[in-house]
This record gives structure tokens, C-alpha cells and sequence, in this order.
């Protein structure tokens, strides 16, 4: 799968959607005004028809009140669903009976669901979603929602807990992944509240057949008003769905390929398949709000004339081309009939052998794509983690003393002026937390900071516009508590900003910007990461040439040390993550040949790079050491 390229297809596809809703909403509405001048001339004129030009001459006024009216209700019903799914995934998640998970579960099957989806957001370099439980659901589904993967949320059904075992529950969770990495997630918000302006239409045409009495005098326009009102409505919806249908289905076919790049297995999600084809229950949701997110489902969750996924069938065999339809049915029995047991979760992620990608284009290509060498990575980061050190993800205030215990010097002096700061800051509160896990901070390896930053999303997600504000305003007095910013400091800074802005402002995760019109602010990143990764003026002036030779071969700026790089590099970023898609994927190749010039990966490096493609809104797979071991920490700078 081509990151770079299926996000810009997403762009065209997502105004392609747009237009032919616009299309849709046009013709709702001229048929509402048909029936609506209609009645209306009825009741002055007693004739029983007028077209909607001529009324429109007759009253202009009238006819020009009730199309704005018209479109405000349409407009304003899209809008207000729109901005209620803002609030991130778990908005979904709770409308469809969603309990949230969390990491101190002590039911088994909670805590293995939790890992496999830990351990995929580690290896695709994402925050860690909420996770939801369908309690009620018998049903083996899933889904993924949200406009960004800052709020997004991953919620299965019990019926999957109870039944997929972890190679299984990881294919669909792979799939879901897929969703958040690609952009599908906002597009299926998009479409949620396209279509529930739609709804809205046919609601109040059917509430008006239902209220109006047939012998009140003047009833009988009204009542042919409002049934055209509905079939209005319910042809705009067909149409909605229809196209909501058709995307879907693409869409899923991708995330099946994807799953099985994640994990290099086409067992589990087969298995998975065939057990949805095997239960009673199969993937049908009773809640009845499965309609409205029946696009973003694993598998088909409801009834429809136009379904929004591929058959079960169709799917299984673009897994394993050599499947039969003759052994379908079998097979479905047979796969039901094996209960999972917990014994594969130690032994789920056995590390085999496998290269790390040591090209530019090799580790390009991971970006939104993690394969199996990056999920089994990721488990063992996962273990490596200290335990108690999770403990601090299960609470906002624990999560936030967490961030700020990560940031203090190991210089006794330096730390104690930060110490003394946060006691006159309003986190002061946060301090006995804080003291709790400095210990276990320091213990921790430098490539596992940025990591832990993202599995504390979920709590961190969890405070107010208000919180986060002060959290930031905090974060960057301990920043500035020694007059130097060092690498790892400007990173989580730059990344928490961008994190916990995007959770409330699910902004657009790319632009039109072009690598020319950005010239200035390469050089900027270029020049800034050839200083932290090499040895002397001159190592860093020929591994910014190499780098810059694959964004701008024609014409660009010299080469110069960057002066106050924190907050040029901080105005620069912002500049580049409006760059188009494939512009951005140039941008990552030359910096990673930037940074292989000398064959060698260093932390500085590590972290800039990968927080620089979180910023870009790229996300890059943990870096395994194929560009070289020297994994030197930028530790004696930070005390």
C-alpha cells in the first residue's frame, strides 16, 4: 500500500463525495419547494398545481423564505451531527452502548484486546486509541472512528472477545488500523453527517403525516406536501447510501490488503471471516444505531439493498485465492466450533527473522504501512515498558505527571529549579505523582520515550481545552528552565501541541503547499538534522547536500548553521504540514538520506525523524537499527 498515494486519492475522492452530495441536497430540496409552492398556491388559489419557477414569480418573498429555510435545515442537521462526532471515536463508540477499556482491566480477554491494540499503535507510530467493548453485541465486528488519529477510538463487539483468538483478534484489529492510518476514518465521519442531514429531511416529512389530522380543513395539501417531503427525503437518502455503499466497499478491500501486509498472515483475518460465516449471529449489530455506522463496520452489520462491504466470501478468497466456495459452509462450521484459549498470548508474536528496510524508499514505504518486523517490535516494546510505568496511563492527572516527569534534567541543580517551578504552576497538585515516577523515567531507554508519550493519549484526551493549556504552558517553562532545548524536549513539546490540538480541531491532515514554495523551511529541517547527526561543519554540510538533493535537485538554499533552531524549526514544521502528500513523501526520503550519510542512526536523530513525520501527519514505524547501531542518547546535553 502507497501511504502518500492513497491519501492524496483520498482528498479527490473525499471532494468528488462532496460534490455529488451537494447534487443529492439540490435536488432534495427543488423537489421540497415543488411541494411546498404547491401547497401553498392550493390553499390561496384552490388549483392543484403551479411549477416552482412560476411561484417563485408570483412570490418571490415566499418562495425565497422557504428555500432558506430549507437549506438551513439541511445545512445546520449535516453540521450539528458533524460537530458531534468531533468529539473523537468514542462518541461513536458510546451511541452504539460502548464501555471503555481500561489498561488495569483484569478480565483476560479485556486485557489481550488491549494489548494486540497497544502493540499496533507502537508499530504503526500513532497515539493509542480508546478502546470500547459492545457489551451487548453477540456479534464478531469491529470498528474504528474518529477525524483523526489523535481521537480516535477502536471498538469491538463481545461476540469477537468471546470468540476470535489473538492471531484472529489481531487480523481485525490490523484492519481497523488500516482505517486510522489512511484517512477513512474522516471521510466515514464526513459521510455520517452528509446523510443525517438527509435523514433529518425524511424525519420531519414523516412526523408531519403522523401529526396532521386528515379532517382538519386545509389538511389535504399539507398531507400531499409532506408525503412528497418523504419521498424526497428517502430518494436523497437512497442516493446518500448508495454512494456510501460504494466507498465502503472499496475501502474495505484495502484495509483486508493492508491487515495482511501489518501482519504478513492471511490466517487470522480468514479465520476471522469464516467464523462470522459460521455464527448465527454472524456480524449483525442489534443496537439500532448500527445504520448510521454501518459503513465503518469490520463486516456488514445490518440489512441493506446496497451493502456496504464485499461478501464474506469475495473477501476470503482475495485473502487465500485458492479457497473453494465448495468448502464454505464447511469450513464456517468448523471454524466456530474452536474455542480460543489464552495460551497463544505469550507465544503471538514469535520473532522471526527479518531485514529491516535500510533504504530511503524501503523506510518511505513504511510510513502508514508497519509490517510484521514492526508489530513484533513493537510487542517486545510493549514488554519492555515498565509495568509501573503504566500504571500512570490509567488517569488524566497520573498521564500528565507522567509528561512532565519525562522532561525533568538529570542535572540535580537544573531539576530542582524545575521542581520549584511546577510548585507555583497550578499542576502543583501533580507533584507527589511526578516525584513517583521520576525513578522509573530515568530507567527508561531513550527509544522508548516518544512510545510512551503516545500510549498516554487516552487519559490525556480525557481534559478540558483549559487542561491542555495549562499543561502546555507548563511543559514549556520546564523546557526553558535551563535556556537549552535539547532534541527530545523540542520533539515531545512539538508532538504533545500537535496531538492534543488535532484532538479538538481535526484539522485537514495535509494541503497544496509545494516543496519550491516551501524552499526555505526545508532548509530549515535539512540544515537542523544534519547538525544533530553529524560530526563537525563539514559531515553535516554533505549530509544536508544528500538531502536536499532529493526534495529541490534544481535550485536551494546553501547550506548554514541554524541559529535559535527550536523555534525556527517549530515555524517551519507547521509551514510543511500543509505540503501535498507526495510532497511530503519526498521530504521523508531526503531526510532519511540525510541521515544515513554516514551510516549511522543516533537518538537525536531517531526522535527528530520520527517526530517530524508525526507532524507532518506521516506516521513512521519504530526505527530498527538498519542504518547503523551507534544509538547514542543526547543525555550529557540534557545534563
Amino acid at each position: 500500500m502507497d501511504f502518500f498515494k492513497h491519501q492524496a486519492a483520498a482528498r479527490g475522492q473525499t471532494r468528488g463525495l462532496l460534490w455529488l452530495f451537494v447534487l443529492a441536497f439540490v435536488a432534495v430540496i427543488a423537489a421540497m419547494d415543488a411541494a411546498l409552492f404547491s401547497m401553498f398556491w392550493m390553499l390561496e388559489t384552490g388549483e392543484p398545481f403551479v411549477s416552482p419557477v412560476e411561484y417563485a414569480a408570483y412570490r418571490p418573498g415566499i418562495a425565497l423564505v422557504c428555500t432558506a429555510v430549507l437549506v438551513s435545515v439541511l445545512g445546520l442537521a449535516s453540521l450539528y451531527k458533524t460537530l458531534e462526532l468531533r468529539g473523537g471515536g468514542g462518541v461513536a463508540a458510546r451511541a452504539l452502548g460502548g464501555v471503555r477499556i481500561e489498561r488495569d482491566t483484569k478480565d483476560l480477554k479485556r486485557k489481550r484486546l488491549h494489548n494486540v491494540v497497544e502493540e499496533m499503535a507502537i508499530a504503526s507510530g500513532v497515539p493509542m486509541p480508546e478502546i470500547y467493548v459492545l457489551e451487548q453485541e453477540a456479534a464478531i465486528n469491529a470498528f474504528a472512528a474518529g477525524l483523526t488519529p489523535a481521537n480516535a477510538a477502536v471498538a469491538v463487539t463481545q461476540g469477537a472477545l468471546d470468540r476470535l483468538n489473538r492471531e484472529q483478534l489481531q487480523g481485525v484489529i490490523a484492519h481497523e488500523f488500516s482505517h486510522i492510518l489512511n484517512g477513512d476514518m474522516r471521510l466515514n465521519v464526513q459521510l455520517m453527517g452528509w446523510l443525517f442531514g438527509l435523514f433529518v429531511i425524511f424525519a420531519i416529512g414523516r412526523l408531519i403525516l403522523r401529526l396532521a389530522p386528515e379532517t382538519r380543513r386545509g389538511a389535504v395539501p399539507l398531507l400531499i406536501a409532506a408525503s412528497i417531503v418523504v419521498a424526497a427525503g428517502y430518494i436523497g437518502m437512497f442516493v446518500g447510501r448508495l454512494l456510501q455503499a460504494a466507498v465502503s466497499r472499496q475501502r474495505e478491500r484495502l484495509a483486508d490488503a493492508s491487515a495482511v501486509q501489518f501482519t504478513r498472515d492471511t490466517h487470522g483475518l480468514k479465520d476471522a471471516l469464516l467464523k462470522i460465516a459460521g455464527l448465527p449471529a454472524g456480524s449483525k449489530l442489534v443496537t439500532p444505531q448500527a445504520e448510521q455506522v454501518a459503513h465503518m463496520l469490520f463486516s456488514s452489520g445490518v440489512k441493506r439493498l446496497f451493502s456496504t462491504h464485499p461478501s464474506l466470501l469475495e473477501r476470503i478468497q482475495a485473502l487465500d485465492p485458492q479457497f473453494r466456495e465448495a468448502n464454505f459452509s464447511r469450513l464456517a462450521t468448523e471454524a466456530i466450533q474452536v474455542v480460543p484459549s489464552f495460551d497463544d498470548e505469550a507465544s503471538g508474536n514469535a520473532i522471526v527473522s527479518q531485514l529491516a528496510p535500510n533504504t530511503p524508499e524501503q523506510i518511505s514505504a513504511q510510513v502508514g504501512n508497519p509490517e510484521t518486523v514492526h508489530i513484533q517490535e513493537a510487542y517486545a516494546m510493549r514488554l519492555a515498558i515498565p509495568e509501573n510505568l503504566r500504571e500512570f496511563v490509567e488517569s488524566t492527572g497520573q498521564a500528565r505527571a507522567l509528561v512532565l516527569a519525562l522532561l525533568m534534567s538529570r542535572n540535580e541543580t537544573v531539576r530542582q529549579h524545575q521542581l520549584t517551578m511546577l510548585t507555583h504552576t497550578p499542576l502543583a497538585t501533580d507533584m507527589d505523582a511526578i516525584q513517583q515516577a521520576l525513578p522509573l523515567t530515568r530507567k527508561l531507554t531513550p527509544m522508548l520515550r516518544l512510545p510512551t508519550l503516545l500510549q498516554l493519549f487516552p487519559a490525556l484526551r480525557r481534559s478540558s481545552k483549559f487542561e491542555r493549556q495549562q499543561l502546555m504552558r507548563v511543559v514549556n517553562d520546564l523546557i526553558n528552565a535551563d535556556a537549552n532545548i535539547d532534541v527530545f524536549e523540542f520533539c515531545l513539546a512539538r508532538l504533545l501541541s500537535m496531538l492534543l490540538r488535532d484532538d479538538l480541531e481535526s484539522r485537514p491532515p495535509h494541503g497544496k503547499l509545494t516543496l519550491e514554495d516551501a524552499s526555505n523551511d526545508l532548509f530549515v529541517l535539512f540544515a537542523t538534522l544534519a547538525r544533530f547527526g553529524a560530526n563537525g561543519d563539514r559531515d553535516a554540510r554533505m549530509a544536508y547536500e544528500v538531502g536536499m538533493q532529493t526534495v529541490l535537485p534544481m535550485r536551494r538554499p546553501a547550506y548554514d548553521t541554524v541559529e535559535d533552531w527550536p523555534q525556527r524549526l517549530g515555524k517551519a514544521l507547521a509551514r510543511l504540514e500543509t505540503l501535498h502528500p507526495f510532497a511530503k513523501k519526498a521530504v521523508i526520503e531526503g531526510l532519511v538520506r540525510t541521515i544515513a550519510h554516514d551510516e549511522l542512526l543516533n537518538v537525536n536523530e531517531a526522535e527528530l525523524l520520527r517526530a517530524v513525520c508525526a507532524l507532518l501527519h506521516c506516521p513512521l514505524p519504530p526505527l530498527l537499527p538498519s542504518l547503523g547501531d551507534d544509538l547514542t542518547s543526547s543525555e550529557a546535553q540534557r545534563a
